[in-house]
């Protein structure tokens, strides 16, 4: 049995992620192909991976035809019994192939805007389309809400997101941590993932035994912008930023006692939060997005996305057994969201109809 698996997005982003993720789990029972834009994370992560990658234009990137037809030439090169999409670019022309081949044609929703509930959309997926995996509940709507389905709200490795000791040692050395808890927040600097809304809920703290380490790569936020909110807010000596890239990342969400997710909008696909409880660390994070699907009590708190309600909540957590809530936390991303918990559902879902 052959599957295709369609990633045509740009970027390393979550919804990249979560379809190789999928990709990974029906390589158990399934020949599986990627196909992808060379040149962009998904072609190479793939490769890494040892996944056979064919080449597709970007269907966003000059005219449509010449992204049409480099599809058509991966299914036709590797006649796949399955195709499975994660834009919709890419399921459209899945569909108008789709008589002609006679593969089976699967898609994830997993973007913030949401699934367009537009007559072309509904009549793509009732026709065409014979499963999709959602991200979240909040996105499920008349388009979607016949089909066969499944949700993911994320996966989480953990062979590669796991608690270490000394990864925990190390870090906690290096930020001069003591005695203090370590907050940690990992995202890319963007007004999306909220760290205004943190530094603000950070000086409405009543209390000096924390540390706050910010770790993200510049983007759509300035840092020296956020650096002069630090001084404004008079938190300069609670909160350090690391914009550098951390290698490896599961020791820094190791070293923390609480991380914060503090987004204001976005998170549709829960990654960040899963690695931190792999890594067995509590979570306290807004309510966005598939957030609150997955961060929940006693682990776990979710609130409206405003500096008060955050801050209550990080307060109450710093004042836990944090060493407690982080087994727990740990425990519950092994046995519901981790890859080899759902990789046998996934891949049933998939192939085992096919």
């Amino acid at each position: 049995m052959r599957a295709l698996v369609v990633l045509d997005e740009r970027w390393n982003s979550a919804l990249t992620d979560l379809g190789l993720k999928v990709a990974r789990a029906i390589s158990e029972k399934c020949s599986v192909s990627v196909a992808a834009i060379p040149g962009f994370p998904a072609y190479r992560i793939a490769k890494e991976l040892s996944f056979n990658v064919l080449p597709i234009e970007d269907p966003r990137k000059g005219l449509p035809f010449r992204a049409f037809f480099s599809f058509k030439r991966a299914v036709d090169y590797f006649r796949p019994h399955v195709v499975f999409t994660i834009r919709g670019d890419e399921m459209l022309f899945g569909a108008l192939l789709k008589n002609r081949y006679g593969y089976r044609l699967f898609r994830l929703h997993g973007q913030a805007k949401g699934v367009r509930n537009t007559f072309l959309n509904r009549e793509l997926h009732r026709r065409f389309v014979d499963g999709v995996i959602v991200s979240s509940r909040r996105l499920v709507n008349e388009v979607i809400s016949p089909l066969p389905k499944i949700f993911i709200p994320g996966m989480v490795d953990t062979a590669v997101f796991k608690f270490s000791e000394e990864g925990r040692k190390k870090f906690r050395e290096k930020f001069n941590v003591g005695k203090r808890k370590l907050i940690g927040v990992v995202g890319r600097l963007d007004p999306v993932k909220g760290h205004r809304l943190f530094l603000k809920a950070l000086s409405l703290l009543k209390r000096d035994d924390f540390l706050a380490v910010i770790a993200g790569e510049e983007k759509n936020e300035k840092l020296k912008d956020l650096k002069n909110l630090v001084r404004t807010l008079g938190v300069s000596d609670k909160v350090v930023f690391f914009p550098k890239k951390i290698s490896p990342i599961s020791h820094f969400m190791s070293a923390c006692d609480l991380a914060v997710v503090p987004s204001v909008g976005s998170e549709v696909i829960v990654r960040a939060p899963l690695e931190f409880m792999a890594c067995r660390t509590a979570v306290v994070s807004t309510n966005v997005g598939a957030l609150p699907e997955v961060i929940l009590p006693p682990y776990g708190i979710t609130v409206p996305p405003d500096e008060h309600s955050l801050s209550e909540a990080i307060d109450r957590f710093l004042s836990s057994d944090l060493e407690k809530l982080g087994k727990i936390a740990q425990e519950v991303a092994d046995e519901k969201f981790s890859f080899k918990a759902l990789s046998p559902a996934v891949c049933r879902f998939v192939c085992g109809r096919v």
